[in-house]
């Protein structure tokens, strides 16, 4: 996909939306189009991988390991929803597996260049990682209901 492309594609998303202009022709310089098939997993937990991918187009499951239990999923993301955020943070170990549950199409964005980025630019590093903390946020919130589901006493 062109710069002018996946510019136009990350102002329709709702991680990215009204970012600033500069801060989206940033974003495209670090980032290319990649598709998974329907059962694809993108990554599993515990993978060292350096990159972080916003959902333009599908849906994927956010699933972990629970001894005992197998993969749980903990929750279903779709377009404009980010996945693999721990790539931005040392030890960058992803901290749960995502599996595309329909064909899906994500903007891959390069991890180390966008911590770089934010190094560089501070006021695109506040945005970042405000909006990272957001969705940080959403999935302990997700994972505690699950633990609340998984442990609540039989009826």
């Amino acid at each position: 996909m062109r710069s002018e492309n996946l510019i136009k594609a990350l102002q329709s998303l709702s991680f990215t939306r009204e970012l600033e202009h500069r801060h989206l022709e940033k974003l495209a310089s670090l980032a290319q189009e990649v598709a998974f098939s329907e059962g694809d997993m993108i990554f599993r937990e515990g993978d060292m991988d350096d990159k972080v991918y916003i959902i333009q187009e599908g849906k994927a499951a956010v699933e972990i390991r629970v001894p005992g239990r197998g993969r749980i999923t903990i929750l279903t993301v779709g377009p404009g929803e980010l996945i693999g955020w721990s790539s931005l943070f040392p030890p960058r170990h992803k901290t749960a597996s995502v599996r595309s549950i329909t064909d899906t199409r994500a903007i891959a964005v390069d991890g180390t260049k966008l911590r770089a980025a934010c190094e560089e630019d501070h006021d695109l590093g506040y945005t970042i990682i405000w909006r990272v903390a957001e969705v940080i946020a959403q999935r302990l919130k997700a994972t505690r209901l699950q633990l609340v589901d998984m442990f609540a006493p039989s009826s």
